[in-house]
């Protein structure tokens, strides 16, 4: 009955999260405020302030974990990043690996995600700083990982999942064209690794210090090659 709960509790948790995606601008829609004749930089505050009030709730839904999690993560901070690092490089690796395959199959294709953050980073950098670097990594790892986590009890269909639902949106969420979805291969590399650390782990803090890395690798290796 206990894993039953804990199962519900985490479909609620995912589900919660395509919800906040939709429903996010609903506010400013019952404010009669357009949300597209905003201020770049009221913008950009209001998708941070409501995207950190939602991060605020799911920590009060997991804090316990958290608190838990946090306390062991500190404690053998050495040794997780010691063993965990090399699963993140594997990760790296084999996202270029598969990346150089699929352009080399499709000359001058992109994922239609890349380019979505491409552009906010052209027009928006700090957001994206935030968003991406710090926000995400809890966020994501939150829902794809621990919410995950209480759904599929396998290990390895856990693992399966996750990554994959995880690659699949980064994808679906911006497709354009058939091309697009052999992207999904890439983007589920990460979530693969990421959920195998929280298996072998049991903290959540370790799939998401490597999720936190490795955005900020990306980000900041975008920043570079889009403005110098």
């Amino acid at each position: 009955m206990k894993k039953n709960k804990k199962a519900i509790i985490g479909l609620c948790i995912v589900v919660s999260y395509f919800i906040f995606s939709y429903c996010q601008l609903f506010p400013l829609e019952l404010l009669n405020i357009d949300y597209t004749k905003m201020s770049l930089t009221n913008r950009v505050i209001y998708l941070l302030v409501t995207e950190l009030i939602y991060l605020l709730i799911l920590f009060l839904i997991y804090r316990k974990r958290f608190i838990e999690d946090f306390r062991d993560f500190k404690s053998n901070f050495k040794p997780y990043i010691k063993k965990y690092m090399e699963y993140w490089a594997l990760s790296f690796a084999l996202m270029l690996i598969s990346n150089f395959i699929i352009v080399s199959l499709f000359p001058n294709s992109i994922a239609t995600n890349q380019e979505i953050v491409n552009n906010t980073i052209m027009i928006a950098p700090i957001y994206m700083i935030i968003a991406s670097v710090f926000f995400a990594p809890f966020l994501e790892e939150t829902i794809f990982r621990l919410a995950f986590r209480q759904i599929f009890k396998n290990d390895i269909l856990f693992i399966i999942m996750s990554g994959l639902i995880f690659g699949g949106l980064h994808v679906i969420s911006s497709y354009t064209n058939p091309i697009n979805l052999i992207y999904i291969i890439p983007y589920s590399i990460p979530g693969f690794i990421f959920a195998y650390t929280l298996v072998q782990s049991k903290n959540i803090f370790v799939p998401m210090g490597l999720h936190f890395f490795h955005n900020a690798i990306m980000i900041t290796v975008q920043i570079v090659l889009l403005f110098i």
